[in-house]
């Protein structure tokens, strides 16, 4: 547990606010890896000691790549009755269009393309502008947003979605993997481990640390 102490505006840099209940304390520079730092008054997770910018940077950056050949390679390929039919993920939000299905066309696009794109491109910009010093106060303001849509990556909902549907449609018909679909299971474990990774709350703590 953090001792709850009274902020000094002087050096507001070096404090934390928790979450859910806005205490603030003041923050520790070094955390161990093993332990987690968690508020006095309401039991809220403040940070932990497993944020590492270098591994986060990788690890963003190759979800990257996989996202990239994830969208623009074929997802999978059915075979029923004859017909052969390739589907991408780009293929399935114009085909829910096609269908008047605009909401969740909409959603699908928004949760499994926009967000988790904005995501990864949003922990590479802030990692490489601080570490070389550009445009620091736009990337503190960008930030809160990062925070604020890191819990609406969709790609695990996405990817149940449709191994559940496949499960159903392998009765009926023969289902082939492509290149997409791997490149969006392995593109999955990547994000989650660019999570365990980079933690938002504690970038901007680290960051004023490396300045001071």
């Amino acid at each position: 547990m953090l001792e709850n102490k009274k902020a000094d505006i002087a050096s507001k840099d070096n404090l934390i606010a928790c979450p859910y209940c806005d205490s603030v304390y003041y923050r520790p520079h070094k955390i161990n890896k093993k332990y987690s730092l968690y508020c006095h008054c309401c039991g809220g997770h403040l940070i932990d000691g497993n944020t590492d910018f270098f591994s986060a940077f990788i690890f963003a950056l190759t979800a990257l790549i996989l996202f990239i050949i994830a969208n623009l390679c074929p997802f999978i390929t059915l075979v029923l009755q004859g017909e052969i039919n390739t589907i991408s993920v780009f293929s399935s939000v114009k085909s829910l269009f096609d269908n008047n299905l605009w909401l969740l066309a909409i959603m699908v696009f928004l949760f499994v393309i926009i967000l988790p794109l904005y995501y990864l491109c949003g922990v590479l910009w802030v990692i490489i502008s601080f570490r070389y010093k550009l445009f620091n106060k736009v990337s503190r303001r960008f930030l809160f947003l990062l925070y604020k849509i890191s819990p609406w990556n969709m790609l695990e909902v996405y990817l149940a979605g449709v191994i559940v549907t496949l499960v159903k449609i392998m009765t009926m018909a023969a289902v082939k993997f492509e290149q997409g679909f791997w490149a969006f299971v392995v593109l999955m474990f990547f994000s989650i481990l660019t999570d365990s990774r980079f933690d938002v709350r504690d970038a901007i703590f680290e960051i004023n640390e490396e300045e001071k």
